[in-house]
């Protein structure tokens, strides 16, 4: 209760106490008076809750994280009366966007329309409802104030930023496809993926003679070795691994990594699957063309590393839908004794395994075994470490500098 609404109460209170025991005109015209005082304000506010309605837009389309949205909020009076002191608040969630509340004060006069228009940098990938908004109806004097909240009925689907990496070496084991390769006996000689200097040893038939003549040392051509093969992709959704997880930064490191290998496949006809767990469901979503691509980002919008699984049960649960020689991806925060053997067993089984640690080094997230990943390497699986701060085109374009 406020101060002036306090004092009057008290004042109200003394004229009553005035009138039944001393009577007379003053104190009549005394408690009229201050009655008055109280309920035309009263009322004048509660007809405003009555008399202002409210409605929410947002512009159409697809939204991704990082987008700038427009939310455009109308109020409308539909009385004849003034409302000279009102008090707009946004109730934007914290999730949603990168926008502080800020309380605007306006005034309506009759069947009057006020609009403001938000714009609302999207911050992450996720689905929200878009919240609504409070209108305080102030009086004159200053002693009433009672609230509206306007709903909403909207809700925001926003999709994960697509990273765009030009190149990835996936072990692969099939020829003849789009999908790059180590192999050097299955280079494609149409394609030239880089120029270099001439080193001892290189073929003179790759030398690239329109660039030599350009240049002061011979210059050789790099052919790209391509392979066609399945990609399968397992998330690491194990909750325990995200524990200690800051605002979600190595779950939505994960979902990037993942979309943008689906991305790459997807852009060279390459088939991929993306396997998870959360909740107890597992998730498969697979693709082939580049018109596939808008059920994954749907789909990894909404993941949460709420998994109940660890990888390797999952992965032996999906083991009957993997085809013998695909190439296998593993996503984790966690590079640790299970999850090591699990990528030894699926090279084991010519499964071509990859692994992508995920970390958030600035807040001491993810656990990466260093001495695992080096026993990795030398068994000739590729074990990648994405910081949250890093780029993921930057880190898995390495293996080609």
């Amino acid at each position: 209760m406020n101060k002036n609404l306090t004092t009057a109460l008290i004042i109200l209170i003394l004229s009553i106490i005035s009138v039944l025991l001393v009577g007379g005109k003053i104190p009549y015209l005394f408690f009229h008076a201050i009655s008055i005082y109280l309920m035309l304000p009263l009322v004048h506010s509660l007809l405003g809750l009555y008399s202002l309605s409210g409605s929410i837009g947002i512009s159409s389309g697809e939204f991704y994280a990082g987008d700038v949205v427009d939310i455009k909020y109308l109020v409308r009076n539909r009385s004849f009366l003034v409302f000279p002191f009102i008090v707009f608040t946004p109730d934007l969630t914290h999730d949603l966007g990168e926008k502080n509340v800020e309380e605007l004060p306006f005034s309506l006069g009759g069947h009057e329309d006020f609009s403001k228009t938000e714009k609302v940098a999207l911050k992450r990938r996720g689905y929200y409802e878009v919240g609504g908004f409070h209108l305080t109806i102030n009086d004159v004097f200053g002693l009433f104030s009672p609230s509206k909240h306007i709903k909403s009925n909207i809700s925001i689907l926003i999709l994960p930023e697509i990273p765009k990496i030009n190149s990835f070496r996936i072990p692969a084991g099939i020829q003849s496809g789009e999908l790059l390769v180590s192999q050097s006996s299955y280079r494609d000689k149409s394609r030239i993926s880089a120029l270099r200097e001439y080193r001892e040893g290189d073929s003179t038939r790759s030398i690239h003679w329109k660039a030599t003549s350009r240049s002061k040392t011979p210059v050789v051509k790099e052919f790209e070795t391509r392979s066609d093969t399945y990609v399968e992709i397992f998330m690491d959704s194990f909750s325990a691994n995200y524990r200690n997880d800051v605002d979600r930064r190595m779950e939505d490191k994960a979902v990037e990594a993942a979309v943008g290998i689906v991305h790459y496949c997807l852009s060279r006809n390459i088939s991929i699957a993306v396997n998870y767990e959360n909740d107890m469901r597992h998730y498969r979503l697979v693709g082939r063309d580049y018109d596939d691509l808008k059920p994954y980002l749907e789909n990894l919008a909404r993941y949460s590393a709420t998994g109940t699984q660890k990888l390797d049960q999952l992965i032996q649960d999906v083991s009957p839908k993997i085809q013998k020689g695909s190439s296998t991806i593993l996503i984790t925060p966690s590079l640790d004794s299970t999850n090591a053997s699990t990528a030894m067993d699926l090279a084991y089984r010519g499964m071509n395994p990859l692994v992508l640690a995920i970390s958030d080094k600035h807040h001491a997230a993810g656990m990466v075994d260093g001495y695992l990943a080096g026993k990795l390497r030398e068994d000739n699986i590729p074990v990648f470490r994405i910081d949250h701060s890093q780029s993921i085109s930057d880190v898995l374009e390495v293996s080609h500098e």
